[in-house]
């Protein structure tokens, strides 16, 4: 199993974010960002990928087909903080050995059961919290993907809700993935520089929006709240 944070431009930052809660991992960058990363991360830590591989979904076909490892998890480079929130209020976990438990025994269970895509709520609420559905097997992963062997693919020209899609097609072949909702990894969407804020513009989301909307129709649903837009998978177990 290996860890990979995926990176761009936040070399003064990951390692005070996801690289701090989970110091195990490799961060995968661009050729053009290895002088300022490698002041930062010890170079064997460092995994480089052509310049020309930008977006979400050539991202992360890059890191499945290059690597060799059967379990991959990867994770977003501007993770905050990780909360339990199983209980009345959310308990925030600051042991790395801890962060690196729970993604580890997430792999370990939905490898057991024959998947292969997890991760976790992006619920960061703990009255959404079910009790008694801990696990849910039909939602849409992000932030931290986690993937067991080389069969999932992203879609190349979806730069920036390549999860979403990849997510549905995992559905429609397996039927169920696991998306553990007890722990939630807190990280800032859409915002800051580096990542792939070069690459999102209004245009962008809404040309990648309608594209999933057409291609899953009633099974993907738009919701606008307040400014922001929220897509919800609409799969029955």
């Amino acid at each position: 199993m290996k860890f990979v944070i995926i990176s761009k431009g936040r070399a003064e930052s990951v390692a005070d974010k996801t690289l701090r809660l989970v110091p195990d991992a490799f961060v995968c960058i661009g050729e053009s960002d290895f002088d300022e990363y490698s002041k930062v991360v010890p170079k064997k830590k460092l995994i480089v990928h052509p310049d020309e591989v930008v977006g979400i979904g050539p991202l992360r076909n890059w890191v499945v087909q290059n690597i060799s490892d059967n379990t991959i998890v990867m994770l977003d480079d501007d993770c905050e903080n990780v909360y339990d929130q199983s209980h009345y209020n959310k308990i925030r976990i600051e042991n790395p050995s801890h962060v690196m438990a729970i993604l580890e025994r997430a792999a370990i269970a939905s490898a057991d059961a024959g998947l292969s895509l997890f991760g976790f709520t992006q619920m960061a609420r703990p009255l959404a919290y079910r009790p008694f559905c801990p696990i849910n097997f039909n939602t849409w992963i992000g932030g931290v993907v986690g993937v067991h062997g080389k069969d999932v693919e992203w879609d190349n020209n979806l730069l920036l809700r390549a999860d979403i899609d990849a997510c549905l097609k995992t559905l429609l072949k397996k039927r169920i993935l696991w998306v553990d909702s007890r722990y939630v990894f807190i990280h800032k969407r859409f915002v800051g520089q580096g990542g792939n804020n070069t690459l999102r513009t209004m245009e962008r989301h809404r040309t990648e929006i309608d594209s999933l909307k057409v291609r899953w129709g009633k099974y993907l649903v738009e919701k606008k709240e307040k400014q922001a837009i929220r897509l919800v998978l609409k799969v029955r177990r």
